[in-house]
C-alpha cells in the first residue's frame, strides 16, 4: 500500500492543477472595459483568443448583455462571427438571452465590416443596399454545428421582442436544422403560443409542416411537451391530428405517453384516433400503460380504445403496466376487460411475464384476481419455474404458496 502511494505521488511530481486563466475572457464575463483594455495591452493576449470550451471574449460579453464591452470588443477586431465549440456564435448567444440593444449592433456592425470599399460607387445605391441586406441575411441565417439558427434559438426561448427584431433585419423564416425541424417546431416544442401564433399568421409557415426523414411535426413536439394551448392553435391553423412519424406515432401518442392528460383529451375532441398503432403494434393505450400512466389509461378505455389489443409481440396493455412496475395499473386494466390470460407468441402470460420481470407487486396484483399459475410457455415453463430462474427469492415464495393454496383447493 505505501510503494503504491508513493509510486502514485511520484506520477504527479511537477504536474499542476491550476485553472488557465484568460485576463480578456475574465474582464468580459464580468462587462469591465477597463479591464479588457488592460488585458489587451498584453502583446500574448489576442482578441479572439478562445476558453476551454472555444468561448471567446465577444461572446461572454453577448451572453452578459455588456454592449459596452461588445462595442469595444468589435472595434479592436473581434470576429462577430467567430464560432465556439458547439458552433454559436456571439449573435446567438445574445438570442438566447434576449439582449435586443446587443443583437442590433453585432448585425450592424457585422454587415459595415464586411462592406467592401467603394461598394457605393460601383452599383450605385440600390446595388449597396442589396449588398448590405444579403450581408445581414447571412449573418443572421448562420447555424451552429446541428443546423439551429438564431431565430429557432430565440423561439425556443420564447424571446418574441428578439423574434421580431431578426424578422424585421431579414432572418430566413423557412430555414430547417439538421434534423428538417423548422422555427415553428423549435417553438411549439418549447410551449410559446404569441410566438407560435406570430410565425402562423404573420410569416406564413405551415402547421402539416412534416420533417423530410421522421415525418415529425409541430404538433407532435407540443403534444409530446404538454402545450395544450398550442395544440389548440396547430390544429385550428391545419395541423394534421392523426399524422404519423417514422415509427407510426401520433401527437395522441406522444401525449399518452408523457402523461399530458389535457392534451390527450384535447385531441381526442379534434378527432384523434385512439386505436391507431405504431410500427410494432402499440396503440395509445399501451404506450400510456408502459409509462404508468393510469387516467390516461381509463380516459382512453372509456373512449372505446381496445383494452383487449396486443401488439406484434401479442403482449397486452397489462403486460405494459407490469413493465413499469405498475399493480395499481395492473389492477385497473383487470377491473377494465383487459385479458387476464392472454398469451404472447412465445405462449406467455401476464403472470409469466410478471415473473421474468421480478415484478413482485404485480405477481401479487394478478394472483389476487386468480391468475392460472400452472399455465406453460412454448418451453413448457410456468411463472414459477421462470421466478425461480431469477433467483428472486420474493417472488419464488409468493408463488409456491399460490401454487400450494391452489392445490390444496382442488384436493377440497
Amino acid at each position: 500500500m505505501t510503494q503504491n502511494l508513493l509510486a502514485a505521488l511520484k506520477s504527479n511530481q511537477g504536474k499542476s492543477s491550476t485553472t488557465t486563466t484568460y485576463p480578456l475572457i475574465e474582464g468580459a464575463k464580468a462587462g469591465q472595459v477597463d479591464h479588457c483594455v488592460k488585458a489587451l495591452e498584453e502583446p500574448k493576449v489576442k482578441v479572439d483568443q478562445k476558453d476551454q470550451d472555444g468561448v471567446n471574449a465577444l461572446m461572454h460579453a453577448a451572453s452578459g448583455g455588456y454592449l459596452a464591452v461588445v462595442r469595444f470588443l468589435v472595434e479592436k477586431g473581434a470576429r462577430i462571427g467567430a464560432k465556439d465549440d458547439m458552433g454559436e456564435t456571439a449573435l446567438m448567444r445574445a438570442c438566447k438571452e434576449g439582449h435586443t440593444d446587443i443583437i442590433q449592433f453585432l448585425v450592424e456592425a457585422q454587415a459595415q465590416q464586411r462592406k467592401k470599399p467603394g461598394a457605393l460607387s460601383s452599383g450605385g445605391k440600390d446595388d449597396a443596399a442589396m449588398a448590405l441586406a444579403r450581408e445581414k441575411k447571412r449573418i443572421l441565417d448562420m447555424k451552429d454545428d446541428e443546423g439551429v439558427t438564431a431565430l429557432m434559438k430565440a423561439a425556443e426561448q420564447g424571446e418574441g421582442d428578439v423574434v421580431q427584431i431578426l424578422m424585421d433585419e431579414g432572418a430566413s423564416v423557412d430555414l430547417k436544422d439538421d434534423e428538417g425541424w423548422d422555427v415553428l417546431m423549435w417553438c411549439s416544442l418549447a410551449g410559446h403560443y404569441e410566438i407560435c401564433e406570430l410565425l402562423l399568421t404573420n410569416y406564413g409557415l405551415s402547421a402539416e409542416y412534416a420533417t423530410p426523414d421522421k415525418t415529425e411535426t409541430a404538433l407532435m413536439k407540443a403534444a409530446a411537451n404538454g402545450h395544450w394551448d398550442v395544440c389548440e392553435l396547430l390544429v385550428k391553423e391545419g395541423a394534421k391530428v392523426n399524422q404519423v412519424d417514422l415509427h407510426h406515432q401520433t401527437a395522441l401518442m406522444w401525449a399518452a405517453a408523457e402523461g399530458h392528460s389535457q392534451c390527450v383529451t384535447g385531441l381526442v375532441a379534434k378527432e384523434a384516433k385512439i386505436d391507431l398503432v405504431t410500427k410494432t403494434g402499440k396503440n395509445a393505450l399501451m404506450l400510456a400503460a408502459q409509462f404508468g400512466r393510469e387516467d390516461i389509461c381509463k380516459f382512453l378505455a372509456s373512449k372505446g380504445a381496445k383494452v383487449d389489443h396486443q401488439d406484434e409481440e401479442g403482449k397486452t396493455a397489462l403486460f405494459a403496466a407490469i413493465y413499469a412496475g405498475n399493480p395499481a395499473l395492473v389492477k385497473s386494466l383487470i377491473e377494465l376487460k383487459c385479458p387476464l390470460e392472454a398469451k404472447t407468441s412465445k405462449g406467455e402470460t401476464a403472470l409469466i411475464f410478471a415473473a421474468q420481470q421480478q415484478q413482485l407487486l404485480c405477481v401479487q396484483a394478478l394472483l389476487a384476481h386468480n391468475a392460472n399459475i400452472h399455465t406453460q410457455d412454448e418451453n413448457g415453463q410456468t411463472a414459477q419455474d421462470h421466478a425461480e430462474g431469477t433467483l428472486n427469492s420474493h417472488v419464488v415464495e409468493v408463488l409456491r404458496e399460490a401454487s400450494r393454496l391452489q392445490a390444496k383447493k382442488e384436493d377440497d
